[in-house]
């Protein structure tokens, strides 16, 4: 059997693996966690700071100045590939360590990928795995909010060609 599981980093998510764990434990699944990052919130930045780059010339202003301008260091620059590598890396450590605390010893496999589209992104990684269901947690909105802000969960429900078990925000941690 194999499973996708799904995460955007919230307690909701957290609660979605912990109310399957047992579950993947008992079935010895194969097991995909995979993390949707969109590449539109990576950024450059200044490697040692962590503040945005503001301007491509070199030149950024600083609050701690009072918004004087200030030349930084080639040296110190992270480029977008890099700031897309680091945030990509630091996803998949964070569903690895999902892994270790609720799937102890079991073989699971940490992606993360970058698409503007969560929902289709996350279809197609199950379908490019041959996965037999996938797991995602869902903030439970309705109406209005779920309009305004769309909902990755819903589209993934409608669109998915495997069963999707969806944890909804009452559930809670063991």
């Amino acid at each position: 059997m194999r499973i996708l599981i799904t995460s955007d980093g919230s307690e909701l998510a957290e609660r979605a693996f912990a109310a399957l764990a047992p579950w993947v434990q008992r079935w010895d699944a194969e097991t995909w966690l995979l993390t949707v990052v969109d590449p539109r919130e990576s950024h450059e930045t200044l490697a040692q700071s962590g503040r945005p780059i503001a301007s491509p010339g070199g030149m950024a202003t600083s609050p701690a100045l009072g918004g004087v301008s200030i030349s930084r260091p080639p040296s110190l620059a992270a480029d977008r590939g890099q700031a897309i590598e680091a945030a990509r890396t630091a996803t998949e450590d964070a569903l690895r360590e999902l892994a270790v605390r609720y799937l102890p010893g079991l073989k699971v496999q940490a992606h993360a990928v970058f698409s503007e589209d969560g929902a289709k992104a996350i279809i197609e990684f199950a379908s490019e795995h041959g996965v037999d269901f996938l797991v995602m947690s869902t903030h439970g909105r309705s109406g209005l909010g779920r309009a305004m802000l769309g909902s990755v969960a819903s589209s993934v429900v409608r669109h998915a060609t495997v069963p999707v078990i969806v944890v909804g925000p009452e559930v809670g941690l063991p």
